[in-house]
């Protein structure tokens, strides 16, 4: 959204309600603006009223950012129906043909039946103890992906930026104490 259409969102914000001290000044709509910018109007106009329609409190910066993620996100499977994938693949393809078994899987069951080892969930003689563990794996990295979600473009970038240059940081260590 450009600085035009937040300022009728920072409006909005201020008029539904009225007694909360939000964006006093020029530097905390400066803030608010580079944490919602990357927000499409529209769908952050319709979170908005969502949020006045429903919330008492004032909504916060990542309040909103959740809502609008909310409203335009597909529902997620839950890891339920990822384990029945998992079972109905283990049922169709056995423990020798995982490739074909992990072609049918969604990306985040994929990387959560690699964790455990395909083999493994296959071969096991505990599988509620096996479902408990795809369920608390499959659940930590839904749960990654949505605040992942919640960042802005720009947070984001930093962030991987911070990631590779510990990376190359690290990697100069280790190589370093090789040699020595």
């Amino acid at each position: 959204m450009n600085e035009r259409e937040f300022a009728t969102i920072a409006s909005a914000i201020k008029a539904a309600w009225p007694n909360a001290n939000i964006m006093p000044d020029k530097q905390s709509k400066n803030v608010w603006y580079t944490m919602l910018a990357d927000l499409d109007y529209t769908i952050c106009t319709n979170a908005i009223k969502q949020l006045m329609s429903t919330n008492i409190f004032p909504p916060s910066i990542a309040e909103i950012r959740q809502k609008c993620i909310a409203v335009c996100e597909i529902p997620e499977k839950d890891w339920g129906d990822a384990w029945k994938s998992v079972q109905k693949a283990i049922g169709a393809w056995g423990y020798m043909r995982e490739d074909e078994a992990m072609e049918t899987f969604d990306d985040r069951t994929r990387s959560v039946v690699r964790r455990l080892g395909w083999r493994n969930i296959c071969h096991s003689e505990n599988i509620a103890a096996d479902r408990a563990n795809f369920r608390m794996i499959y659940e930590a990295e839904l749960k990654a992906e949505k605040e992942q979600k919640l960042l802005p473009e720009t947070v984001r970038m930093q962030q991987e930026k911070i990631r590779q240059l510990s990376s190359e940081i690290i990697g100069s260590l280790e190589s370093k104490v090789r040699r020595d």
